[in-house]
């Protein structure tokens, strides 16, 4: 299941009160998307960290008072016994705590009991893990666990979710770009013992967001710093990539004449620039853009339209849209276009 296939199916998750064990390989986002569902939909979330709890935080902390001997609860499980609002509580990796802890935790999972008592209906509860193979520490689970589950889904990374997601978040067009030009390195992550970052993974490539928005990709460090963040293959290559923009004209300068401006030849640079033009269209540009795009080969229109949407959809989704803005669709040139056998095609792509 693709992440966003995964984020998606949480709105009815939730609704029906599914309990899911969601796996997947680290750095995919499997445990972003249900923190970023409960703050749009105004959710409270807390996380335990199962490798590190132990079987009295599951099962509360013995007392003794009057005679009698009880169980408190801790923490997290404190706060979400007593939520009187929407309260998602998320059982974070898992698979990576040891078989005491599993089995404490049984009837938290099947009666979502801690210390005798019922957690209320409010609070929702979702497990994540790494699976056996990802380097996490990962040795398997015991059956009567995994039953506690309704389903058992896995998730992975696509390049077209992380471009969608990126475009929402800010990240630079040659990054965006160089992940459309090779998306085999989107997520090739080789489990290793050594201390070295072993390949790249979408978290990763967030980290090199932040490192071009810093300047630190200027530095004369910024090899060691980019495969530090992806591995030293996709680093390499992606520092390559970067260089391109100097081969580049200039965006504003596409879209204020886009029937002059220079059409660059090496097939990555028109990668890198119709994703530039993807990170700037908007309702009043549309018409300008896609003269420019018109200039293209079909499938960079195509990348670059189709991710314009994505990316306004998911802006939408999280709510981070400028105020006053104007969806693409609004546009007069994107009504016109739309209707064309080009418009029909490339959109039918982007649904």
């Amino acid at each position: 299941m693709r992440i966003s296939e995964f984020s998606a199916l949480l709105d009815s998750a939730f609704k029906e009160s599914l309990q899911l064990l969601v796996v997947g390989p680290a750095g995919v986002g499997k445990t972003q998307a249900p923190q970023d569902w409960c703050n749009r939909n105004g959710w409270d979330w807390h996380a335990v960290c199962m490798p590190l709890a132990d079987p009295p935080f599951l099962m509360g902390y013995p007392f003794r008072e009057n005679g009698h001997a009880g169980h408190a609860p801790f923490g997290v499980l404190d706060k979400c016994l007593n939520a009187t609002k929407p309260t998602l509580l998320i059982l974070d990796e898992i698979g990576g705590a040891t078989s005491t802890v599993i089995k404490a935790g049984l009837r938290l999972l099947q009666f979502k009991e801690v210390c005798g008592r019922r957690m209320p209906d409010c609070v929702k509860i979702i497990a994540m893990s790494n699976d056996i193979g990802h380097g996490a520490d990962v040795l398997g689970m015991v059956e009567p666990m995994k039953d506690r589950f309704i389903s058992i889904i896995n998730v992975e990374p696509h390049v077209d979710d992380t471009v969608a997601y990126g475009l929402a978040n800010g990240w630079p067009a040659w990054l965006l770009a160089f992940l459309r030009n090779s998306p085999d390195c989107l997520h090739d992550l080789k489990p290793m013992k050594s201390m070295q970052r072993s390949g790249a993974t979408p978290r990763g490539w967030e980290g090199v967001s932040k490192l071009d928005r810093g300047g630190f990709l200027n530095m004369p460090i910024a090899s060691e710093l980019i495969c530090g963040a992806v591995g030293k293959g996709a680093g390499t290559k992606a520092l390559a990539f970067r260089e391109l923009v100097n081969e580049l004209p200039d965006v504003d300068a596409c879209i204020l004449s886009p029937e002059t401006s220079p059409v660059p030849d090496n097939p990555s640079a028109r990668y890198l620039v119709s994703m530039a033009l993807a990170t700037k269209v908007t309702a009043g540009n549309f018409g300008q853009c896609l003269k420019y795009l018109n200039r293209l080969p079909a499938m960079f229109r195509a990348c670059a339209i189709r991710d314009a949407f994505r990316g306004e959809q998911h802006r939408k989704r999280e709510g981070t849209l400028p105020k006053g803005w104007a969806a693409l669709a609004s546009s007069r040139d994107f009504t016109a276009w739309v209707c064309s056998e080009d418009g029909k095609v490339v959109m039918a792509a982007a649904s």
